[in-house]
Formats: C-alpha cells, structure tokens, sequence
C-alpha cells in the first residue's frame, strides 16, 4: 500500500502529537485562583486578562474559555491573527489589540470587533473609513499614550495633533487611554511617577478639547500588586495571571500558584562506566559508574540548550541534573543517586512534583532570560494537557 493510501487514524496515535509523553500540563484551578486574588487587589477596576503570544504558552482559546466562566470579559492580545483565532474559538467577549496594526489592516480590525490601542494619528482616518464602510459607529478606540517607555504609542508633543485628528473622526468614539509602564517592577520607581504624572496631563489635555473617555488603563501584573494609585478603571493582567511573580516583591504581597507544569517521562535508563561523555561535544564526563537518563524532550519544545549548565529535573519529589548537551529532541540526567528510577517514570522540567518545585523563573535565571520567555518558548509539538486542579 502506498503511503497516501494508509489508514493513519488506525495507529491511535492523535496527529496533534497527544501521544506524546512531553506535555505541558495546564491548571486551570490555579488559573482561577490567580485572577480572583488579583482582582481583589483593584475590586473597582475592571480586569483585562493578556492572552497573547498563545496566552504566554498556556493556549489562548482554553484559557479565554475558562476566565470568561469566572467573568471576565476583557481579553488582550498582540495580533490581529491572535484575535482572529479567538473569535473562531467563540469569544465573544471584548477582545483589545495591543501589539499595534497597520492602516490597510484597519477593515480587519472593525470586521473582527476588536478594541484597537491606536498608538499613532495616522491610524484614525483608516480606522474612520473602515467603520464607515461596515455601518459600525461608534466604533470604540483606545488611545495609547507614550508617556515614557519609549515603544508603542503617541508622544505628548504630537498628542495635540492626534486629538484634532480624532475631532474629525465622525466613525470613532474614545472609549478608553491606556499607557504602559516601564518600570511598574519598582514601586518606589521615579520613573512609573514621572509616567503617571505625563499620563494625567494628556488626559487633562483631552478633556479640555471635550474628549471624556470612561476607561484609563496603565498598570501591568506589578503595578497591579506594588503600585495601588495606578489601578485608575482597569488592571492588565499578564505574568502574575499564570503563576510567576515578575519580581520577587510581588510574591511576597499575593500568593499566587504556577499555572503550567512542564513535565515528561524517562525513555530510557543506562549503565555506564566512569570516563564516559554524555551527548554532543562529550561536555560531561562521568566521574564515576553512573546512570543515565534519556529524556524525549529538547530545545526544539522549548527546554533550553543552556540547561546543560546547572539545570536539574524533579523525579520522584527529587531533584536529578541535567547532564551533557540539551538536543533539539532529547535531554540526558544523572540518575545516579536515583537507584529507583526508570523509564516511564514522570519528569518535571518545572513545576512542582512531591515536596519540591522548580519554577519557570529559576530555570530562566540558569539560562539568562525571563519567564516570560521561557513560557512562550513551550514549542507547538509539546501537547498542553487541562486540569481542573
């Protein structure tokens, strides 16, 4: 029989790779957990839950499901292919577009019913056309301010101009100003004041040319936690969502539980003598007769080939090091001192597992990077798994 003409659904093996013995396995409890403590920072704000990059590795559509059930009606995304997938999930809540757009994409955006954060004048009369031609008006905008940070957004010189343009915008309707902080991480920060200071005088500056928005939105996962003047009418909710404080201090002010546990299985257990090289380059040397661990896992699911140098797993409630080069599909440990591990046996990469975690922001550390990071990095091939908890 040709290839084409196989039966693959006969092998039980799903083709989104479920088969597959590394997972990321997603806590949707904790998920909930985290948002309602949040929200209880800021009860008269409303709450914007950050689902882009995939929902920071977690799948936008499951968790836009399972906030939505706890009320939350406001989602933000980076693009407008993130939105789209969304609404074909059957969200119908709001859905904001932050990561910016271009004008030829602005009949999308009125077509998909987004909240555009329009980061420059140049926007307005594309958008004002586009909600012309669907019949839709007032279309609501948020306009986003660049009080400081130095990304995204209109400067206080050019917001004049911007707010003249708006004027002639018959199409559109200023329903909220947002701005974002760049240093929320440091609540004694002079900065954050500085920017909080330029994003009171812009909203002064519009509300001297009649414009009145009801929604003012500045603070991220720290600001939410360390900086209670900067709640205004809504919280954006990223990192600390999903478990991981994005600064210490954070921590200490909220009890908040990891959402993800990255987690696999031994694949296979061997006996090797002393002076044996582990995997590519032969970068570990075995000091001594050892055992050693192959992991189905590697940088191509987004454990870090940087990992080779202090990495260690969970098994068993204890911790195992990694030794040797990460692959692109699989990772070797020392399970030496591990006398009862063998194959099949679970694997956490991080996450918590008996009386011991390892948590995505100590792995970030050992490769110099960020949690953030390391969560959107949990690549496409890696099933993720939901549990009530």
């Amino acid at each position: 029989m040709s290839v084409e003409g196989r039966n693959y659904k006969q092998t039980g093996i799903a083709p989104d790779g479920g088969g597959r013995p590394t997972v990321a396995e997603i806590d949707l409890a904790a998920l909930r957990s985290n948002y309602h403590a949040l929200r209880q920072l800021a009860p008269r704000a409303q709450a914007m839950a950050v689902l882009k990059a995939d929902a920071y590795g977690h799948g936008a559509p499951a968790i836009a499901r399972a906030l939505a059930a706890e009320g939350c009606a406001h989602f933000g995304v980076a693009t407008l292919g993130e939105a789209q997938e969304l609404r074909q999930a059957g969200v119908r809540q709001r859905i904001y577009l932050m990561g910016g757009f271009f004008p030829e994409e602005a009949p999308a955006v009125v077509h998909f019913n987004l909240t555009p954060l329009v980061f420059d004048g140049a926007l307005l009369a594309p958008l004002d056309r586009a909600a012309a031609q669907a019949g839709v008006a007032p279309f609501a905008i948020h306009l986003k301010l660049d009080t400081g940070a130095t990304r995204l957004g209109v400067l206080p010189a050019d917001l004049s101009a911007t707010i003249d343009t708006l004027l002639s915008c018959r199409h559109l309707s200023l329903e909220g100003v947002c701005t974002l902080l760049a240093s929320a991480g440091d609540p004694s920060s002079p900065v954050t004041d500085a920017q909080l200071t330029s994003f009171h005088h812009g909203m002064d500056l519009m509300a001297a040319a009649g414009l009145r928005p009801t929604v003012e939105h500045v603070a991220n996962s720290a600001a939410t936690v360390l900086r209670h003047d900067s709640h205004l009418g809504m919280i954006r909710l990223g990192l600390a969502l999903y478990g991981l404080p994005p600064v210490p201090s954070v921590a200490q002010a909220v009890a908040l539980r990891p959402v993800m546990t990255f987690k696999t299985r031994i694949l296979q257990v061997k006996q090797v003598p002393a002076g044996t090289g582990v995997s590519y380059g032969h970068t570990f040397i075995t000091a001594r007769e050892s055992r050693i661990g192959v992991l189905p896992v590697g940088y191509a699911d987004g454990y870090r080939r940087g990992l080779q140098n202090g990495g260690e797993v969970l098994i068993g409630g204890c911790r195992a090091p990694v030794v040797g080069a990460v692959c692109m599909d699989l990772t070797m440990v020392d399970l030496t001192d591990l006398p009862r591990a063998v194959a099949g046996d679970t694997v956490v990469l991080w996450g918590g597992q008996g009386a011991d975690a390892i948590s995505a922001n100590e792995v970030a550390r050992l490769v110099q990077t960020i949690s953030y990071e390391l969560l959107c990095g949990v690549g496409r091939r890696v099933p993720r798994r939901y549990v009530a908890g």
